[in-house]
């Protein structure tokens, strides 16, 4: 069976971000995401938003938060 192209739990986007992408989750880098993602007249999180939807934006902003207790 095949993984999906967009995660869809948390330990499938933290092997995605971290091992497929090589991203380091320091505490700089997740702090600029969580902004970027609750900042709704961001250009990126805007366009995230109408890929992905409003429940898959939730979502990763969740996870960052989840990565950023950790750390």
């Amino acid at each position: 069976m095949t993984q999906p192209i967009v995660p869809e739990d948390f330990n499938a986007w933290l092997h995605c971000i971290a091992i497929e992408c090589g991203i380091e989750l320091t505490p700089g880098f997740v702090d600029e995401r969580i902004s970027a993602l609750q900042d709704k007249n961001n250009y990126h999180t805007r366009s995230f938003v109408l890929l992905y939807g409003q429940e898959h934006h939730q979502k990763v902003l969740n996870w960052f938060k989840q990565v950023r207790e950790k750390i």
